[in-house]
Formats: C-alpha cells, structure tokens, sequence
C-alpha cells in the first residue's frame, strides 16, 4: 500500500479546493461582474395549462423581487441561469403506487425531481414532473425548499435579497406529497378572515381576498380548499360568486368544495332540508337543494349529518333523506361526497358516526392542540381521541378517507383568550406521519384563524404534507417552520423551551382547563352542561359556597401554585426571546418583515405566561373571598384587593394586544371588532381579544358571585342555537 506524503495530500486538498471554487455557481459572478440573468424555459405547449401559466408568472415576478439587481426573463437564450421546466412526462394521472379499487377524487400526481448542473459559466437546473400541477409544486418548492422564499401567509410573503445565485452548481431536489389530497377548511361558521369574502360577493374584493389564499394553497403544494356555507347566503347572487372562486381554485390546480348540513340548527349552517317545513318531502328538498348548490362546479360536497353538537344524529330519523344526497352529489352531479365525523360519538354502539353509502368518503375528526393518539385528550368530554383512531385503521382502505384535525379551535380555546398554544406543532406533526403510515389519502386541515402566530401552525403544517429529499437523502422534517425562518440557535432554543414547557403544564399537568375560557354549556345546571373543551373538575360556584377549606387548600397549593410557576418560567423564556430577537433587529441579522413575525409570536407567548397569572390571581381571590364578610366595606377586603391586582394585570397584557393589533394582516374593523355577518356571531373572531373581554368577566364574576351563562353574556344564543330554522330557512 503506497503512503502518501504530507506535502502530496496539500497537494491534493489544494487541487480539490480549486474545483470546488470553479464549479461553485459564485464562481460565474465576480464583483464587476454583469448582472445576474435568470431565464425560465418553457414551451408554448406547456403554457397552454392555466395551472403552468399562472405559476410561471407568480414565479417569474418572485425571482424579480428575490433578485432585484437582475432579471427574469422567459425563455431567453443569453441567460446565465437556466431554469428548464420539462414537458410533463403524462397530462393527467394520480399519484403512483396508490390502488384505486376506492373512489377517490381525481388528483394529478405532483411529485417532482430538480436536477441542477454545470457547464461553460451556465447553471442549468431541469424540472421533471409528472403533470402540469407537478410543474407548479416543482417552482414553489424550488422557491421555498432552496432559494429562501417563505410562503407564511396569504398576505405575507419573506423573500431574500439576493445578488448571485445561492445554490451549488450541481444538486438535486425532490418533493413528493405524502398525501393526494392536501389542504385546509376555512371553519367560516367562525367570523374569521374569509368568512366574509368566501360567503358575500358584496364585500369589497372579496374574490381578490380569495385569490391571495388560493395563492398561499397552491404556494405552499396544497390542491384542496373547503370552507362551510352559511344559511344567510343571498341565493340569487352567490352562485355566480362561487362559481368565479371554483374557476379561479382550478387554476391552480386546486380542487374546491363546500360543507353544508342535512339540517343543522347550530350556528347558521347551511341546511339541505328543513325539518319542519311543510309542504313537500324532505326528497323533494334534497333535490331543489342540490340543484341550486350546482350551479358551480364543485369537486366534492361534505356533509355535516347532525343537528348539532351534542345533538342528536339525523340519518336514524330520515336515513331516506341522507341516502338521496349522498348519492346524488356523486351520481348526477359527478362529485364526491366526504362524510364529516365528529369526536362527540354515539352513547353506545359505533363511537365514530359512518356515512349510509359504501362509494362516500369521510373525514376523520381531531380537535384542539391534543392529538388523536396520545392519551389524555380532555375534548367533548372524553378521556382521548384514540377512537378516532380506531376508526381510521377500520375505514382505510374501504373508502376515501381524509383526516381533519383542527390548527386552532377559537370559541374560548386558543386566539380568542387569547394563548398561542405551540402543542398544536407537535401535535398535528405526529399526526400527519400516522395517518401517512396507515394509508389516509387526504389531510385538509381546520383552520379557525391566522392571527397570533396561528399562521405558523398551517403554514408547518402545510409544507409537512411533503416529502423532500437532497441528493436522494432524506431532508429531516423539523417541528416547526420557525427554524428556517429564524436560523439563530439561541432564537431556536428559546421556542423549544416555550414548546416543552407547555406540553408541560398546559397538556402534562392540565393547567389548559384553566386558561380556557368556560363556554356558556359550561355554566348551565346539569344535565345541560354538556363538555366541549378542557375545563376544571369543580364548578367555579361550588368553589366559592360549597368546597371544604381542605379542598380549596389543596386547589391553592396545587394548580393555581403551577399556574403561578407555569407563568414565572414563561415570562423568562419570553424576556430571553425578546431580548435576543432586539439584539437581531439592530444588528441587522434578521430583514424587517421577519423582526414582525418573530415578534408576533414572542407576543403570544408572553400573553399566554401573563393568563396564566392572571388566572392564578382570580382563583386565589375566589378562595379568598369565602371566608369574607358581606359587612366588611369593599375597600378593606383582601379579595378586592387581589381582583385589583389582577385588573392590573389585564390592564399591562392589554397593551401587548394593542401592540398585536398594529400587526393584523386584515382590518381591525372587520376581525376585531363588533360587526354583523352570517355567522352566528355579531363581532370579528378577534373582538373578545380587544378588551380581554374572558380575563375581565372572570373578574367579575368573581366579584359578584355569578357563575351562569348570562352574566355579563356576549354569545347571541338565539343566532347560535338557531331554532328558527327547524321552520325557516333562514
């Protein structure tokens, strides 16, 4: 065995150096150099797809932005860059390796390879895909995985500034979905950013605003939307409306459908029969309903096949009804029919609901930030959703099946209090690699908000539903965006200390069911006080009149003593963020829009750490004020003075609100404040959040010893129970 020299391996380390630095891409571009030139190839064929076109010219004014001491051009020969989109190897076809002896909705298979090379000063990269929408997830991911661009909101893009090209000369990308169908449900029976938009053609550009999401979706590789059509809709003009948004969906390769209800009287679902409407059977409904939803070409119809939460399951009492819709959206209307199953399941029997047609699909329930597997899930008032599981393992492989577990839950849960519940990243990531590994062909995401880092959620969730490898060698999938976003590993460590110390005390520890707030079903007398989210094992009432001192001892030296810790800790994670995120900022290390982001969520954290003390403070006053006399004057009792403490703290979380309302993408006036809609809601999903409006009834009730729905109430429970449409249909 020969021995090589000390002075030949220099040698050779040397020589290996010199043709790295001549095959490097920074090579080409010297500090006189001309300006960088990026050209994107493309047939005339290949344009002639809506879908190819409209991701070209996003894409081509992208780079512009991204490069702005060079150009883009389209198909020009003197470029120093060449981005080559192939033909598609097939027009059409579905993702392969998948059996179709299921009906599924029709989806093209977008799996795309980038190969870049080398040669003569030109950088060539090749896109091979297998459809059009290939071509247009190809760029995207190009754009997002390699050049830096981040697709984090519907209205906010990060692009980098660049003056060369980044990327080594030669390297290869591939992206596959782990999932055919992959999206989100805008819950617009929630008065959110697009309920309007979505649902009335006369708010100003509304189909603009549904473009710039449709945009995010395609962006971000996603090819299915839904959102939930409300009974209020002016049936004259919408149709019209909604067959402009499905128009505008399919050109960029999304399929678009709509949820409705059988006949939910809940929050202002949209009904396809009214029960007590006569004359006419619920048949004859079911068709004129259909006949009027398909004036638009959707792609497939859920059907919710409840009156409502809680209440009880249409198809027992009119299967006749449920069987006619089910099969006439996939029969003469050529859609699919997806069955929306819930975690409030049946008292005996089947836990998980079925649709009554074999061919139909469902979707698969989770909600708030617990997983569907893990144990302790306190939702609707069962100990875990593993019979959602359960319910997956028995379907897949039998129909379509799509799982649909919720980014944020809204009412009293998560940005209406508001908390920033970073559970929801881990949560829904394990999530989707289960459902990936049984075979679930869908995920489509419930979305119920973007505002107060909620963004973050969907859009990791988004790029989760792929799969990319670098040189045939897996990427790690991280658990949350924030690291590209942010690649400062101080910045880093401080959200995995926010993230392991609310798995901690808010899911380990069950502190959630104190930072939530109590819905009005909470507050009723039993048996109407049916569960829907986290809340304590006692009555807040009972607290005050009726405990034990042993008992109130041990609720003040267990969890309000947590709460205590819980928000001690978080405040210091939340300063240390802070901190390093103004060191950043002046340093110039992080461009402006992504100071604004990273603030955002260094905001929502620290708001969740001041709930949890401010609710420590109201407990201990609650437990205070029971051995208080009525006599004593208010000034002098210890429980007014610890409700004034907390008021102050309100009062200094307030002003991180106003500071989080100047960052609100879309208009104050419309998601912040009081406002009429279609929803069953007379206020924008963030007005709670304006005036802390949870945190200051806690404190008066506290104060006034009430404890029922009706004090100091903001729900419209006429809007939410909707009894009027058992006879109207509006």
């Amino acid at each position: 065995m020969a021995v090589s020299s000390p002075h030949h391996n220099l040698l050779r380390i040397a020589g290996a150096l010199a043709v790295g630095i001549l095959l490097s891409p920074a090579a080409a571009w010297s500090a006189d150099a001309p300006p960088l030139r990026i050209d994107i190839r493309v047939s005339r064929h290949c344009l002639a797809s809506p879908v190819v076109a409209t991701a070209v010219a996003d894409c081509r004014a992208l780079l512009n932005r991204g490069f702005p001491g060079g150009t883009v051009t389209l198909n020009d020969p003197e470029a120093t860059v060449r981005i080559v989109l192939n033909e598609p190897t097939a027009r059409r076809g579905t993702t392969p390796g998948k059996d179709r002896s299921v009906p599924r909705l029709a989806a093209a298979d977008p799996a795309y390879l980038w190969n870049s090379s080398w040669e003569r000063g030109v950088i060539t990269l090749c896109l091979t895909a297998q459809s059009p929408e290939g071509i247009s997830c190809g760029l995207y991911g190009l754009l997002q995985e390699r050049l830096g661009f981040r697709f984090v909101h519907p209205r906010q893009t990060v692009i980098p500034r660049r003056r060369s090209w980044p990327l080594p000369a030669t390297f290869s990308l591939a992206g596959t979905p782990r999932f055919e169908q992959r999206g989100f449900h805008l819950h617009t029976q929630h008065p959110i950013e697009l309920t309007d938009p979505l649902l009335d053609p006369t708010v100003a550009d509304a189909l603009g605003q549904v473009t710039e999401y449709l945009e995010w979706l395609a962006r971000n590789g996603q090819n299915v939307c839904q959102f939930y059509l409300l009974r209020g809709v002016d049936r004259d003009a919408w149709p019209a409306h909604a067959r402009a948004i499905v128009a505008r969906a399919h050109r960029r390769g999304i399929r678009c459908g709509v949820m409705i209800s059988l006949a939910m009287i809940q929050q202002q679902a949209f009904q396809a029969i009214t029960l007590l409407r006569p004359p006419g059977s619920y048949s004859d409904q079911v068709d004129a309903t259909l006949t009027w939803l398909f004036q638009a070409p959707w792609d497939f119809v859920t059907l919710e096949a409840t009156m409502g939460e809680h209440l009880p399951l249409l198809q027992k009492f009119l299967p006749g009804a449920q069987a006619r819709l089910e099969r006439e959206v996939q029969q003469r209307y050529g859609a699919r029919l997806l069955y929306a199953t819930h975690v409030i399941g049946e008292e005996s029997g089947e836990r998980v609901r079925r649709p009554l047609l074999p061919e139909s699909g469902m979707l698969i329930h989770s909600v708030m930030c617990y997983s569907v597997s893990e144990a302790a899930a306190p939702v609707y008032g069962n100990r875990n959703q593993r019979f959602m599981l359960d319910a997956a393992r028995a379907e897949v492989g039998r129909r379509e099946l799509w799982y649909w577990p919720e980014s944020s839950y809204w009412v009293g849960f998560d940005s209406s209090v508001p908390l920033l519940l970073l559970p929801y990243l881990d949560s829904r990531r394990d999530d989707l690699l289960l459902m990936e590994k049984l075979g679930v062909t869908g995920h489509l995401t419930f979305s119920s908000g973007w505002e107060w880092g909620y963004w973050l959620i969907d859009w990791s969730i988004a790029r989760w539903s792929w799969r990319f490898t670098q040189g045939g060698e897996p990427i790690p999938l991280p658990l949350a965006c924030l690291n590209d976003l942010c690649p400062d590993p101080l910045l880093r460590k401080g959200w995995a200390s926010a993230l392991k110390l609310q798995n901690r005390y808010l899911k380990g520890k069950g502190l959630q069911r104190y930072l939530a707030a109590l819905t009005p079903f909470s507050e009723l007398p039993h048996p109407l006080d049916r569960p829907f989210q986290p809340e304590p094992e006692f009555r807040y009432a009972w607290l005050l009149k009726d405990a034990t001192p042993l008992q109130a001892e041990a609720l003040l030296t267990g969890d309000v003593l947590l709460l205590e810790e819980y928000a001690d800790r978080m405040a210091v994670v939340a300063s240390q963020l802070t901190g390093r995120l103004s060191l950043l900022e002046r340093r110039k290390s992080l461009d402006p829009l992504t100071v604004e982001l990273l603030g955002e969520l260094v905001t929502g954290l620290d708001v969740t750490g001041r709930r949890a003390r401010h609710r420590a403070v109201t407990l201990r006053a609650l437990i205070t004020k029971r051995g208080e006399s009525d006599l004593t004057p208010l000034r002098h009792r210890e429980s007014e003075r610890l409700l004034c403490r907390a008021a102050e703290l309100r009062l200094e979380a307030r002003e991180l609100v106003r500071r989080q309302e100047r960052r609100y993408r879309y208009p104050i006036a419309t998601i912040a404040r009081p406002r009429s809609n279609l929803t069953a809601y007379p206020f924008g999903y963030l007005y709670p959040v304006a005036e802390l409006f949870f945190w200051q009834r806690e404190e008066e009730q506290v104060r006034a010893g009430r404890f029922d729905p009706l004090f100091r109430n903001l729900w419209d429970f006429r809007r939410t129970l909707g009894l009027e449409s058992l006879f109207f249909k509006k």
